[in-house]
């Protein structure tokens, strides 16, 4: 179970597809995990890399003392490209994870 440790706690992730490809991180909305991708998953891992992961709070991230801010929400999905070295992406998020990416 890959996890990223930050001053916050730990967040899950899953990165699969080609590694040469181009990345793409998908966010979740609020309520759910990184699991509501499965049904693109294996149709995006054809041509990209995948990047997924749970939001502080939600599956198997850590649930930190609340509230969150989206900036917060904002800052850990930089920590995890970071952390992977991944200097570019495109970005799909749905409702809070759309505002995520904004």
């Amino acid at each position: 179970m890959p996890l990223l440790a930050t001053p916050a706690g730990d967040l899950f992730y899953e990165l699969t597809g080609p590694e040469a490809a181009p990345v793409v991180v998908l966010s979740n909305s609020l309520g759910t995990d990184y699991t509501m991708w499965d049904a693109q998953v294996p149709v995006l891992a054809t041509h990209f890399r995948v990047l997924r992961y749970d939001s502080r709070g939600h599956g198997r991230s850590v649930v930190s003392p609340g509230p969150y801010s989206v900036a917060q929400l904002g800052q850990d999905v930089l920590a995890l490209l970071d952390a992977l070295g991944i200097d570019q992406a495109h970005f799909c998020g749905l409702s809070l994870g759309g505002l995520v990416g904004q």
